[in-house]
């Protein structure tokens, strides 16, 4: 709440984000039955506030790989806010692009989004968490991997 913590996560997403770097501030309603949250660009009754900073680190292939900052933490904010402009993550069965998932099904054998919790800073310290090897491999096949490393030495 008074922001002591910084969440940072990488993701892949279909497309080139435009602005490549930016701020995406909306209201989040869920959907509770659903378990999916719907994003409203401006206040509606039972909605919160959500706020994701994003950077694009790499575009190859029509895929983007980006860093993105929760300011809020709301159910599933990255992957909806991303989804509502029209880049969702690759692997989300909920939010994503059926055809974009089908692809990653059929030449990684992807189970999973393509979302990893990779950084916190806290008290000046950081604590960062290695991709799974699912996640790795993608990056490597898809061109994104020296990007990745270069980001790990920073």
């Amino acid at each position: 709440k008074d922001r002591e913590l910084e969440k940072y996560y990488l993701c892949v997403v279909h497309g080139r984000m435009t602005p490549s770097n930016g701020r995406l501030e909306d209201f989040l309603s869920k959907d509770e039955a659903k378990n999916q949250v719907t994003v409203h660009r401006s206040p509606v009754p039972g909605g919160r506030t959500a706020v994701t900073l994003y950077r694009t680190l790499a575009v190859r292939n029509g895929l983007s790989l980006m860093e993105c900052e929760l300011i809020t933490g709301r159910t599933h904010q990255i992957r909806a806010h991303l989804a509502s402009v029209g880049h969702s993550i690759v692997g989300d069965g909920k939010y994503g692009s059926e055809a974009v998932n089908d692809r990653f099904r059929r030449n990684y054998h992807l189970k999973h989004q393509l979302l990893h919790s990779w950084r916190m800073v806290f008290d000046e310290r950081q604590l960062t968490a290695p991709l799974w090897p699912e996640f790795e491999r993608i990056l490597k096949e898809e061109h994104l991997w020296s990007i990745y490393t270069d980001l790990q030495k920073n």
